[in-house]
């Protein structure tokens, strides 16, 4: 790469990024509640953000359960698919991301990710295999254990870190997002790389479906292009884009049997496979965790103001804590 290309990237991701802080919300100075996740068992829900705690609630009357000091910033939260164990990704400290017990209390270290942190991971679909997806734009492979595998760069971006990761529900194929839209295989070969619109705008967030024949995207938008959720297929053509939210698309994610799909952003949305609208929730703030129980019937969001709601499968308030 030459040295005027290189300077032509840095100045266009900071462009991206100034952007994007001016149409997003003031947050750096917030104590916010960024993610969100509901154990497969449906007993346990998890969260975190700048609050310096992970904190472990109970289902149902959203009493605590278990605390936990983490330095600064939790960025997200995943479950383990089949055991009681929650992978956890930091950023803005010296505190790793880490792999967490609930029944033994163990916490495992994850070695070799940045040290600006991370903000993307997830479970394969048979839990053998952790991928996070760090603030340099690398991924890595651990274990159950923490044993990292493999680590591997998303290849070139302009805005060098991944903020969101997935695996294909049915194969051991990985999504990321940042600038683009990434596919990569096990080893990190790049598959398929797509531009998700003619704006340079980041996207924030990706959700297979179970069926793994599409995945949804949401980006972050800015002052001028408003945010948008696009349906993508499998094959990476895009089917469906949705220009309606007010406030970036922080997550999402689908109900267990795969017919509704829940959107964060200055809104609860439940959306159908097709991107049919179906219900929204109200918020006084932007909501940025979210997630659903295993019966499909109730749905959890963490919040910009330190607001946790519970929800039914109709986007109604059920309760919420401060």
């Amino acid at each position: 790469m030459t040295k005027r290309i290189k300077i032509f990237a840095i100045l266009n991701f900071l462009i991206i990024v100034l952007s994007n802080q001016a149409f997003g919300q003031n947050t750096l100075a917030k104590e916010i509640l960024w993610t969100t996740d509901w154990s497969p068992n449906g007993k346990y829900i998890a969260i975190g953000g700048n609050v310096d705690t992970l904190k472990i609630y109970t289902e149902g009357n959203l009493q605590l359960y278990k605390s936990f000091p983490v330095k600064n910033t939790i960025t997200r939260i995943k479950w383990h698919p089949s055991m009681n164990v929650v992978a956890v990704t930091t950023q803005m400290s010296d505190e790793k991301s880490f792999i967490f017990s609930l029944e033994t209390n163990e916490k495992i270290e994850l070695n070799g990710i940045s040290s600006e942190g991370a903000r993307g991971v997830d479970w394969n679909y048979t839990g053998e295999y952790l991928a996070i997806a760090d603030n340099d734009g690398q991924v890595l492979i651990f274990n159950t254990k923490g044993e990292m595998i493999r680590k591997f760069v998303n290849q070139i971006s302009s805005t060098k870190g991944i903020t969101a990761i997935a695996w294909h529900p049915k194969k051991n194929i990985l999504a990321t997002v940042a600038d683009k839209i990434r596919f990569l295989d096990l080893n990190g070969n790049l598959i398929k790389s797509i531009k998700h619109r003619p704006e340079d705008v980041m996207l924030l967030s990706i959700a297979w479906h179970k069926s793994g024949n599409f995945f949804v995207i949401g980006d972050y938008g800015d002052e001028k292009d408003k945010s948008l959720l696009q349906y993508w297929s499998e094959q990476g053509e895009l089917i469906k884009s949705i220009e309606i939210s007010k406030g970036e698309y922080r997550n999402l994610a689908w109900n267990p049997k795969g017919d509704r799909l829940a959107s964060a952003s200055d809104a609860l949305r439940i959306w159908d496979t097709k991107g049919n609208l179906i219900s929204i929730g109200n918020s006084k703030d932007y909501l940025w965790g979210v997630s659903w129980n295993e019966k499909g019937n109730r749905i959890i969001t963490s919040s910009m103001e330190q607001k946790i709601i519970l929800w039914n499968k109709r986007a109604k308030k059920l309760m919420a804590i401060e």
